[in-house]
């Protein structure tokens, strides 16, 4: 088993950044650390990690809000994402939800009609507004930045795919590499991120099993499985990835060149109450692996390119659309250096690239193996 360690270098907004640290600064009910908050029109500001118990006491007038008729959400660090009023013009129809990234602008009777509509007719609404977030927020969990659900599903297959499985000195003194072997194993991975000041860790304890069909090609299968806790909000994935690793040149002891293509494809499932986000993203493409041996160590790069689509699911007559659409490259170095005869030491850099609407469009990956 290996235990990887991860330090993510975000290319992050300087404007985003001043604005939530402004909101902070001057919501009174508000304390460091909160993903949401609803600035009302009694003068209340009141902060929260649960972003549907904020709206839902908001709406509902509940507490620091019984003299308020109106509001504005900030998502996640995103400023004016839902505005709100009890007291709408339309006869009989108070409550009015605008949401300006989307351009929805709805009335409702009551607010059982209101909770009716997000939850069933309103699917397409929030899809929309997820990926608008999604190009906004840092710290979205289905796309748009290093710890989302697409992000992290090109993670887990340019590690699988692009990177090399190196060999230690008696693997190599033997010819029998990992690649050639079937195998089942386990990759603890733990990493932390900070966004502007929204911090957050993230724990993946990936399954993977690895089958040989010929000389040069195999069958991988992977199982991801994903916590992540934003400040005081939890999101929990779980996926599916089949990759197809194609020997173009092999590795030999005659020659020092290994060339490997892996097409993939797969689905991932994310889903956190706290953020009222999630969904299922289907993903495939393609990863490639050049390696160069210089005996004492190896030096490869890793190329990698993905699509990533939401799927709708619909579950008891409500529908879910993770409004996603997104496309990702990757590319990076990595240095394998054996130590003694059973142990293996090894750097990378991975620069990420979002190919549409991403809040960070690019980022860079630095980390360390040793097993």
């Amino acid at each position: 088993m290996k235990i990887n360690w991860k330090t993510f270098l975000s290319r992050l907004p300087k404007t985003t950044g001043a604005l939530f640290a402004g909101l902070l600064a001057t919501a009174g009910a508000v304390h460091a650390g909160d993903l949401f908050s609803i600035s009302a029109n009694n003068g209340t500001t009141v902060g929260g990690n649960n972003v549907v118990d904020l709206i839902d006491n908001a709406v509902n007038r509940s507490g620091a809000f019984a003299t308020a008729t109106a509001g504005n959400l900030n998502y996640a660090g995103v400023a004016n994402a839902i505005q709100y009023t009890t007291t709408g013009l339309t006869p009989g129809r108070p409550y009015e939800i605008t949401i300006p990234s989307t351009g929805l602008n709805v009335n409702f009777a009551s607010t059982q009609e209101l909770k009716d509509y997000l939850k069933k007719n309103g699917s397409d609404e929030i899809a929309k507004f997820l990926k608008a977030m999604a190009a906004q927020s840092l710290v979205a969990i289905t796309d748009g930045n290093p710890g989302s659900s697409t992000a992290r599903a090109a993670s887990d297959s340019y590690q699988n795919y692009a990177m090399t499985f190196a060999e230690t000195k008696e693997e190599k003194d033997g010819n029998k590499p990992n690649a050639d072997r079937v195998g089942f194993g386990i990759i603890a991975d733990v990493g932390r991120f900070d966004a502007n000041g929204i911090r957050g860790e993230v724990y993946s304890l990936p399954l993977f099993a690895r089958f040989k069909l010929t000389d040069r090609v195999g069958l991988n299968l992977d199982i991801p499985l994903n916590y992540t806790k934003i400040e005081g909000a939890n999101a929990f994935g779980v996926g599916l990835g089949i990759g197809l690793p194609v020997k173009v040149i092999p590795r030999t002891k005659e020659s020092p060149w290994y060339w490997q293509l892996t097409p993939f494809g797969g689905a991932n499932a994310t889903a956190s109450r706290d953020l009222a986000a999630g969904g299922l993203i289907a993903d495939g493409g393609l990863n490639s692996l050049l390696a160069y041996d210089f005996g004492s160590f190896t030096l490869s790069m890793g190329n990698h390119f993905s699509l990533h689509e939401g799927v709708p699911i619909t579950v008891s007559s409500y529908r879910f659309d993770p409004g996603v659409s997104q496309q990702i490259l990757k590319n990076g170095l990595k240095l394998d250096v054996p130590l003694g005869k059973r142990w293996i030491v090894d750097v990378y850099a991975v620069h990420t690239k979002f190919l549409t609407a991403a809040a960070v469009d690019q980022y860079a990956t630095i980390g360390g193996e040793i097993g």
